[in-house]
């Protein structure tokens, strides 16, 4: 009996407790919340009687920046592949096996615009596209635009299979062009009120693929398959010989095998690493990766300049000035005119090493000599 009593005042006890703490919680609570009040009466505060901004508008506003932000994107990715191609097509020789065929143009529809996510409704309406596959880019200097293709042109048909109107006619179309990519293709199109046959015999071309980021970084990369460029690079490049000379950078690195080669470095300095981390007990494995990674670095970046610019001067680009690039770029970033170590040279010295390329490029024209980098094997 007393033990039962005992329980009882002990849960009794416990709830007088709890019931203590959950005034003081409360009482804490309504503290802040009182603070919150007179934060919010005495803070600063609009005094202006602005406009009611309807949602509707804002949402209509909104889709039309989204379609103007479009115009801007596929307007810059048009300039980026009509340049990248002709830089693929004269240096197809010198890409070694890495060739392929294109007939330079490219389809999307309805269905297929919801790659831009987001930006899908915008593209529809920009590019006016319908259930078929429609021809949103149609390279200049590309076998597609010499034998009259245009881009908004509604392809009916390929070799005679017609194109049904839903989202599998560009998978098929696709794949059709992928399987037959060195041979001719006949493509029925709808242009306006008239259709007619366009017969495309496709080009040697190195076997690269570009890529536009939305992004405003100045900046571009290769990663040994493809390059990948930000749309902040293309607004800072104020010409295309300029674009030309860039691309070209990134080509070489990928052409002469250097993302390769550097992952080659950091393996074997990451394996020198972990040795002599077994011999001492202290762990140098990355520290001797990076180092790998750091060596030949600015040499390779200096040899893709150089390479790069016979890329871009062999696809009739005129890069007498196009160097011209590293004196802005040292305006904007002062840090690299005289930098020292790291993975790439100093704007001064890259400013210097394209314009003695461009007169030996100059050199070489005068004489009639073909437009090829030296090396120092002949082979």
């Amino acid at each position: 009996m007393v033990d039962v009593l005992d329980k009882e005042k002990k849960d009794k006890g416990k709830k007088v407790m709890l019931h203590k703490t959950a005034n003081s919680y409360l009482k804490v609570l309504s503290f802040f919340i009182f603070i919150f009040y007179l934060f919010v009466l005495f803070s600063c505060a609009p005094t202006t009687k602005a406009p009611v901004v309807p949602n509707k508008l804002v949402a209509k506003e909104a889709e039309k920046q989204r379609e103007l932000a479009f115009q801007e994107y596929f307007k810059q990715n048009l300039r980026l592949n009509n340049i990248f191609f002709n830089l693929l097509k004269a240096n197809a020789e010198l890409c070694g096996k890495k060739v392929t065929y294109r007939y330079g143009f490219s389809v999307l529809n309805k269905d297929s615009a919801s790659v831009f996510k987001d930006f899908a409704n915008a593209a529809i309406k920009v590019l006016k596209l319908n259930e078929y596959p429609t021809a949103v880019y149609v390279l200049k200097n590309s076998p597609a635009y010499l034998a009259g293709l245009r881009e908004g042109d509604v392809i009916l048909s390929i070799n005679g299979y017609e194109l049904t109107p839903n989202k599998d006619s560009i998978k098929f179309l696709t794949k059709y062009i992928k399987k037959n990519k060195d041979k001719n293709i006949t493509l029925h199109v709808r242009r306006e009120n008239k259709e007619l046959n366009i017969t495309i015999k496709p080009a040697k071309i190195c076997d690269y693929n570009v890529n536009l980021v939305f992004n405003d970084q100045v900046n571009a990369f290769a990663d040994g398959k493809n390059i990948t460029v930000f749309l902040g690079l293309l607004r800072f490049l104020q010409t295309d010989e300029e674009l030309a000379l860039v691309l070209g950078h990134e080509l070489a690195h990928n052409v002469m095998g250097h993302i390769t080669k550097q992952k080659a470095n950091t393996l074997a300095g990451a394996i020198i690493g972990a040795v002599l981390s077994s011999l001492s007990g202290v762990d140098v494995t990355n520290t001797f990766a990076q180092a790998g990674r750091l060596l030949f670095s600015q040499e390779f970046e200096i040899e893709a300049d150089y390479v790069g610019c016979y890329y871009a001067a062999r696809a009739g680009y005129d890069v007498s000035m196009a160097g011209n690039i590293w004196r802005r770029m040292a305006i904007s970033h002062p840090q690299i005119i005289g930098m020292k170590g790291g993975t790439h040279p100093s704007s001064a010295k890259r400013f210097v090493l394209i314009e003695k390329t461009v007169q030996e490029i100059q050199d070489k024209k005068q004489r009639g000599l073909p437009l090829i980098p030296e090396f120092k094997n002949k082979q």
